[in-house]
Parts: C-alpha cells; sequence; structure tokens
C-alpha cells in the first residue's frame, strides 16, 4: 500500500511546480521518466528570459532597434540557454567526481535542465524590466524619485536575491541527488568553480592593470 501511495505520488509530480519544494524528487523522477530531449528543451525556452535580461542591458548602452533585439532574443536566447547547459553538466560532473559522486554527464544535463526552471517563472518580470528600461519608465534621478521608482527599485532587489539564493538551493540539491550525495556537497560542487573562476579573472585582471599602469610610468 505505502508502495502504490509513493507510486501515486510520483505520477502526479509536475517539475514546473514541484521542484521549488521537492528538488531530489522532481530531480530523480526527471530522471526516471523523462529523456534527454525534455531538459534540452526546457534549457532553450530558459535563454529567453535570460536574454530578455540581457536586452535589458543593452538598451540602456546602445541604441538597437526593438526588432533587432527581439530577433537576437529569439535566436540567440536558446542558443545561449544550450551553451550554459553544455558548460554547467562538464563542470559539476567533473567536480563532482572529487566528491564521490556517481552521476554521469547524461543525468547532469537532465537535471541542470529542470533545476533551470525558476529562471522561466521570471519571464514577466523581465519583460516588464525590459520594457520600463526600453521606455525611460522609472529612471532613479537623485532630484526627482518618485514612488513608483521607488517600488520598483525594492521589488527587483527582492526578486534578484530570493531567486538567486532559492536558485543555489536548488541547484545544491539537484546535484546531490545526480551524484547521490548530501546537498551540502552539492552546494560545495556549485560554489568551488565560482570561486575559481573568480580567482582566474582576479588574476588576469590584476596583471592587466598592473602592465597597464607599468606602461604608463615609462
Amino acid at each position: 500500500m505505502t508502495h502504490e501511495l509513493k507510486q501515486e505520488k510520483v505520477e502526479k509530480l509536475n517539475p514546473f511546480f514541484s521542484i521549488w519544494l521537492s528538488t531530489r524528487e522532481t530531480v530523480r523522477y526527471v530522471l526516471d521518466h523523462k529523456d534527454l530531449k525534455y531538459s534540452l528543451t526546457l534549457a532553450a525556452i530558459s535563454g529567453i528570459p535570460t536574454g530578455i535580461s540581457g536586452a535589458s542591458e543593452w538598451s540602456k548602452n546602445f541604441d538597437i532597434s526593438l526588432w533587432l533585439l527581439i530577433m537576437g532574443i529569439v535566436v540567440l536566447g536558446p542558443i545561449l540557454g544550450l551553451i550554459g547547459l553544455g558548460f554547467g553538466t562538464v563542470i559539476y560532473t567533473w567536480v563532482g567526481k572529487w566528491f564521490g559522486g556517481s552521476g554521469t554527464y547524461k543525468e547532469m544535463a537532465q537535471a541542470m535542465g529542470i533545476v533551470i526552471i525558476p529562471s522561466i517563472w521570471l519571464t514577466p518580470y523581465w519583460i516588464l524590466s525590459f520594457i520600463f528600461v526600453r521606455n525611460n519608465l522609472f529612471i532613479m534621478n537623485p532630484l526627482e524619485i518618485t514612488s513608483g521608482a521607488i517600488f520598483w527599485l525594492f521589488f527587483s532587489i527582492l526578486i534578484t536575491i530570493t531567486s538567486s539564493v532559492w536558485m543555489i538551493v536548488i541547484q545544491s540539491k539537484a546535484i546531490g541527488e545526480v551524484h547521490q550525495f548530501s546537498s551540502w556537497k552539492g552546494f560545495a560542487t556549485l560554489i568551488i568553480p565560482s570561486i575559481i573562476i573568480g580567482i582566474i579573472v582576479f588574476i588576469i585582471a590584476f596583471i592587466i592593470i598592473f602592465s597597464f599602469i607599468g606602461m604608463t610610468t615609462y
């Protein structure tokens, strides 16, 4: 009876909702019942809101036509989403092996495809942000701060912090499930590559700045 209840619960899992609070169960469900194409499709879709976010930044600094931005979002977004999935798959599979993980590249790719579901949920927020930036709405002018600007600023901060923290939690649990170890090891697998990349970038930046100072001295 207990087995039947568990089986019924698994069959009712919808990754778009269960990934938030039942991450490990959702990852296991996807590994057992979905194919790689499912995760690749999600990764491509998630590239669209990411592209919208990037388009907002481009709109601040460059005068680019709306249609060109939309084309970039629709075409480049999914491609970048798949590239990001590929990098994450290789790095987290490889680093996870340091902690005795047993996950394969295919399993990690399947997991990475569904842990970015929260970014798809954020699509309405990024669309609104793009519209506001594109039309110069809610611009923070120190001499004329509107209530709308204050609201949007705090709302954006809340969305950014909450989604970032929750994404770290979800990714840590997902990596842990794929490698069959604890979520804390999953967190270490997630954070170590970021630290290493950060150190490398810092060293490169330091060398470039030091070289520039040396050139200007002479």
